[in-house]
């Protein structure tokens, strides 16, 4: 049927006018269309996820590692906390200060030997007894020894972290290289349509379907440079910087997406696992913030001694001299000379419990012991869940990558490969292969979530025994 025909129909059939327009349209543009192909250096040029945008720099999993150590923000408070606690210490074991008095009185009072009255100077003492002192020092250094725990448990953990963050900007480079590959495959389809059809072999629609498939990547480059920034920000803030501009981080990510699936890191997919239980009792021994847990209550055990003393106050005890300032010569009626009389006196006081002999001191203290050993029986739980269940899932994600490494991806590359070549030779549609290299890039961006997945289930088996796994 010739256009003339279908514009003749169109005016018959007024529901199928818009339709039958666009198709005329396009069958009008498809020439030029065809002509406007970009090439593929062009295309290439414009796929650079960078563009000069963000400045870049390069930083290895080693680098990172040592200036989260050095730099972190986290670290620097827990190491804040290890100067507190030093100090604690140093204030337990502290005497106590002495007590200067004083007191010089003038006037008669203090003149004529008829008043009695003497000036006096001393100091008073503040005596701890019971053990008080050697007390309160085993209970710094308890918990200062709580803080060296808590520390280690902190560096631990942000170093976990920046393993995980290097990992996912590892795969973020990963899926915007994809996304590259994918956009140049698809301007070669596009290369191929306008070929075939300037052969009168494709119809114009089948240029559009391909330009469109072009297109569509635009979006996608987006979103990868978004993922490159977010996750250069995310990387950078655990290193203790202060993110003041978009940056890009560059990565050492060969060895992520190697054969073996590993990083320098993590152990190979390949390797047999080891059995969960000599992976759970390693988990009791070497929790940093399970040790802190437990010293903790060491400490308030000691604390609970401490308030068993309390019954008993510390007494002050006092030692003045007392000295006399009187005239010489007394009232005629005394008629004597007031001589200079010195002494000495010494004073004991102490609060007396009667009333109130710290009862409650020593049941809150007895109730705070109790509750630690219950935290600590509910930390071991919660860390042999943690290890039993990122123990199936490493299982689970070592069978999937296997599969993706073994089966999927190869298949996924293949199909697609064949397609591309079937639609070069005129046996297939556009369509077909266009189908065909949306699931190859389905399921390698898929592999590439794995891969992360793998790391991050090893980080998270890491963090649940609180070492690094070394096969």
């Amino acid at each position: 049927m010739t256009i003339k025909a279908l514009i003749l129909s169109i005016r018959t059939a007024r529901r199928l006018r818009p339709l039958l327009l666009l198709i005329v349209f396009l069958q009008a543009l498809a020439p030029a269309l065809a002509a406007q192909e970009v090439p593929l250096t062009q295309l290439s040029a414009s796929t650079n996820l960078f563009e000069d945008r963000f400045p870049r720099r390069h930083l290895s999993l080693a680098d990172c590692f040592s200036r989260a150590e050095r730099d972190n923000r986290e670290i620097a408070v827990a190491y804040e906390s290890m100067a507190a606690a030093r100090a604690q210490i140093t204030i337990a074991g502290a005497l106590p200060n002495p007590v200067f008095n004083s007191t010089y009185g003038f006037g008669p009072a203090w003149e004529y030997i008829a008043a009695g009255n003497n000036q006096q100077v001393g100091w008073t003492e503040e005596l701890l007894v019971l053990g008080k002192r050697s007390k309160k020092i085993s209970v710094a250094r308890a918990q200062f020894v709580q803080n060296g725990f808590q520390l280690q448990a902190t560096k631990f953990s942000v170093h976990n972290r920046v393993r995980r963050a290097y990992c996912e900007l590892t795969a973020a480079f990963a899926y915007a290289a994809l996304v590259e590959e994918q956009k140049l495959i698809a301007s070669r389809l596009l290369t191929i349509a306008g070929k075939r059809y300037d052969a009168g072999k494709a119809p114009g629609s089948e240029v559009w379907q391909a330009r469109l498939g072009v297109l569509q990547f635009d979006t996608q480059i987006s979103q990868a440079r978004g993922r490159l920034v977010q996750a250069s920000v995310r990387l950078a803030q655990l290193l203790g910087e202060l993110p003041r501009q978009q940056e890009v981080i560059t990565t050492d990510g060969n060895s992520l997406f190697a054969e073996g699936g590993g990083s320098t890191t993590t152990p190979d997919y390949r390797l047999v696992v080891p059995e969960l239980g000599q992976i759970l009792p390693a988990a009791f021994y070497e929790r940093n913030d399970l040790r802190a847990a437990i010293q903790l209550a060491y400490a308030d055990k000691l604390q609970h001694k401490l308030s068993r003393t309390l019954w008993l106050p510390d007494p002050f005890v006092g030692f003045n001299f007392l000295y006399s300032t009187y005239k010489k010569n007394q009232p005629l009626y005394l008629n004597i000379n007031a001589p200079f009389q010195p002494g000495f006196q010494l004073d004991i006081s102490h609060e007396t419990p009667i009333f109130y002999y710290y009862q409650g001191q020593r049941k809150q203290a007895a109730a705070t012991v109790l509750q630690q050993v219950r935290q600590c029986d509910l930390l071991t739980s919660q860390i042999a869940l943690a290890v039993v269940s990122a123990y199936e899932a490493l299982l689970i994600s070592t069978d999937n990558l296997r599969k993706y490494k073994n089966e999927l991806l190869p298949a996924a590359a293949r199909v697609a490969q064949l397609s591309r070549r079937s639609y070069e030779l005129g046996k297939s549609d556009l369509a077909t292969a266009m189908l065909a290299q949306q699931q190859y890039q389905q399921i390698k961006s898929s592999y590439f979530d794995a891969v992360v997945a793998y790391q991050n289930v090893w980080a998270d088996l890491e963090n649940a025994v609180g070492v690094p796994l070394n096969l």
